[in-house]
């Protein structure tokens, strides 16, 4: 039997750390899972890009450019990083899944342990992403015999299907400091539409419950590929699409304001919920202020459009916000409890 080419055992270890790295984002015991399986992602993203350059004869070791000879770190050829892999195998800067990974080696470096939980929420789609174009490569330079998919399950999940969880993750989102919100918003911003509307660059999700009798072929969780559905189906997920996302993006948007709810109309909604007094006035303000679904009357120019996307969105033709029924849902849900309402808004409940 032939020796395996240098390049399987490279492989076998960039298998490895995806595998952990998955482990680790899903488990519920993890202490910091996006920070783990971000750096287990990033290794097995490295030693799969050696295998593949190892596998079409191209050498990723540093030379001297005086001397044309390696460069030795204890004796050893160094070894192209991460960032130089990258830069080799998608030398375009607005290939989606290389501005994927360049985001979240980024993102890596700026993990704070009080704040992962927000960055969970916030990076989802990112880390989606990550493992899905790492399969892609995998398979497509590989073939389908180093394929991962069949050794990873479906996690169980609780969160997003109740409206108390999904209002616990928004709230961990909202609650992230200004420097980690800017982040994603100003990576997006020097993006264009092509990149950022691609799933290799962040991958968004929505799960909608079947409803149709199941037969004995039918799995309880399918995937659709865009590709796959008809003009009417996509228009579909559009609309789902609008209702769902969390994620902050800092882009105009030409959609109608069909839906969202002046000021006015956002306060009345929340003291409709509450049994508190809750003013458009007093208590609004307050509590767009805390959660920072949208900047300050001092905002000026594209700094307007810095709102959370899920609740609040800058009306340009009447230089005003709107907000969705999801704020009004999420902050009647907050405020509810009299101790919460204190915290946010400054002051104890005062009775209708």
């Amino acid at each position: 039997m032939a020796p395996r080419p240098r390049w399987h055992h490279t492989l076998t270890a960039a298998q490895a750390e995806a595998l952990t790295a998955i482990e680790i984002y899903n488990s519920p015991t993890s202490l910091r899972p996006l920070e783990g399986f971000l750096v287990h992602m990033h290794v097995a993203w490295l030693y799969l890009l050696h295998a593949s350059f190892d596998k079409q004869k191209i050498s990723y070791h540093y030379k001297d450019p005086k001397t044309g000879r390696y460069v030795r770190v204890d004796g050893e050829k160094k070894s192209w990083e991460l960032q130089k892999c990258v830069e080799v195998r998608w030398p375009s800067v607005k290939e989606p899944v290389r501005q994927n990974l360049e985001l979240t080696v980024q993102l890596r470096n700026k993990i704070e342990h009080r704040f992962e939980r927000g960055l969970m929420v916030a990076a989802s789609g990112f880390a989606q992403s990550l493992i899905m174009n790492y399969e892609a490569e995998l398979v497509s330079t590989f073939g389908n015999a180093y394929s991962i998919a069949d050794r990873v399950h479906i996690p169980v999940a609780l969160s997003t299907f109740s409206r108390e969880g999904a209002a616990a993750m928004a709230s961990s989102q909202l609650l992230l400091p200004k420097r980690l919100r800017d982040f994603f918003i100003d990576y997006r911003a020097r993006l264009d539409d092509g990149v950022l509307n691609d799933q290799a660059f962040e991958m968004r999700i929505e799960i909608v419950q079947k409803r149709s009798p199941k037969t004995e072929a039918d799995l309880a969780v399918s995937f659709v590929r865009e590709d796959d559905l008809t003009s009417d189906e996509l228009d579909a997920y559009k609309q789902l699409e609008r209702v769902g996302r969390v994620i902050l993006r800092d882009k105009d948007r030409d959609v109608a304001n069909v839906g969202w709810l002046k000021p006015s109309a956002a306060s009345a909604a929340i003291q409709a919920g509450l049994t508190f007094r809750f003013s458009p006035s007093a208590e609004f303000p307050r509590a767009w202020r805390h959660y920072k679904v949208r900047p300050d009357k001092t905002a000026v120019g594209r700094q307007r459009n810095k709102t959370t996307e899920m609740y609040c969105r800058y009306d340009e033709p009447h230089d005003d916000y709107l907000y969705s029924q999801a704020y009004v849902d999420f902050i009647v849900s907050e405020l509810s409890d009299p101790v919460k309402f204190q915290e946010v808004i400054g002051w104890p409940p005062k009775s209708l």
